[in-house]
């Protein structure tokens, strides 16, 4: 008799209830999901500014270590006065005491060239001159500069010809003797090693890292194939960037959006259960009202009924 009245007020509440969370649900997906990419940007930018200080960290202490050895007397002996003698030793202890240095070329002004003892195919100081930074350091006055380049590099590795798209930095620094320059040092280290010290402790799992500079990038695994997301094309990748202090490099790192989108697809799957289950009390509790309303109205209806009787 009442079941008309029953949905109208059934459905009345039903449907609001499931517009509101509706509602609830959308706002708030959106609202998550835009704070969770805020964060996740924000810690990216944090994490990838850690990881330029310990590039810069790692290069200035190569810088050091190169300082350390100019000021050695046996070095810049040999260098003012060549006598021949090997610094082999010399230079393979300076590899071998700060574990961040793959190799040391030593060139006297008289011409004489001394290497560590796994550098093989050593540039001439002409071919270095090719680099204008290096032949403005060289010609120059300045007493240290650091060289980022793909060309004239040595072999490292006991002569394994080392591919120049790799790339090599360099830390390079005057010898002096009496005021005067005796010679020049170059310390290579390969940009692996400062990929891997990026990589390391899992800071970007997943992602793929460039060291690049207005020129080129240093090819390391995991990029060699990569360069499309240099121009723009990334997909399904946070980019963070951060530039070394003196602007000579760049680190961008593309990391990978998969625990974001795994993060905020649980986090819309629980607030769609939840909803449903709310739906589910809504709709018991609809029904429980329609049905004490439409009972009351019975109710009276079968009282006025039975006054109307004689």
């Amino acid at each position: 008799m009442f079941k008309k009245l029953f949905l109208n007020v059934y459905l009345p509440i039903v449907i609001l209830a499931v517009i509101l969370i509706l509602f609830i649900d959308v706002f708030s997906i959106i609202m998550l999901t835009d704070t969770m990419s805020e964060a996740y940007a924000s810690n990216g930018q944090k994490r990838i500014t850690r990881a330029l200080d310990s590039c810069q960290l790692y290069i200035s202490s190569v810088a050091a270590s190169t300082y350390n050895l100019s000021l050695d007397e046996e070095v810049i002996g040999e260098l003012s006065a060549p006598s021949g003698k090997t610094l082999v030793n010399k230079l393979d202890s300076t590899c071998n005491y700060s574990l961040k240095i793959n190799a040391v070329c030593v060139y006297a002004k008289s011409g004489a060239v001394y290497t560590s003892s796994e550098v093989a195919q050593v540039p001439s100081l002409e071919q270095l001159k090719k680099t204008p930074e290096i032949k403005a350091f060289i010609e120059g006055s300045e007493s240290e500069a650091i060289s980022l380049r793909t060309t004239g590099i040595a072999d490292i590795y006991n002569n394994v010809a080392y591919p120049d798209n790799m790339g090599v930095i360099t830390c390079c620094r005057k010898v002096y003797r009496d005021g005067k320059t005796v010679g020049w040092i170059f310390t290579d280290v390969l940009p692996s090693n400062l990929y891997e010290l990026i990589s390391s402790g899992g800071q970007f799992k997943n992602a793929v890292t460039f060291i690049k500079t207005d020129d080129f990038y240093f090819e390391y695994t995991g990029n060699g194939n990569r360069a499309d997301l240099l121009s723009g094309k990334h997909k399904g990748y946070f980019e963070y960037s951060a530039e070394s202090d003196d602007g000579r490099f760049t680190l961008t790192v593309f990391d990978s959006t998969s625990g974001y989108e795994a993060r905020t697809a649980l986090i819309s799957v629980i607030m769609v259960i939840a909803s449903a289950l709310l739906l589910t009390g809504v709709n018991f509790v609809a029904k429980l009202i329609a049905k004490n309303f439409t009972k009351r109205l019975e109710a009276l209806s079968e009282k006025m009924d039975k006054q109307k009787l004689p």
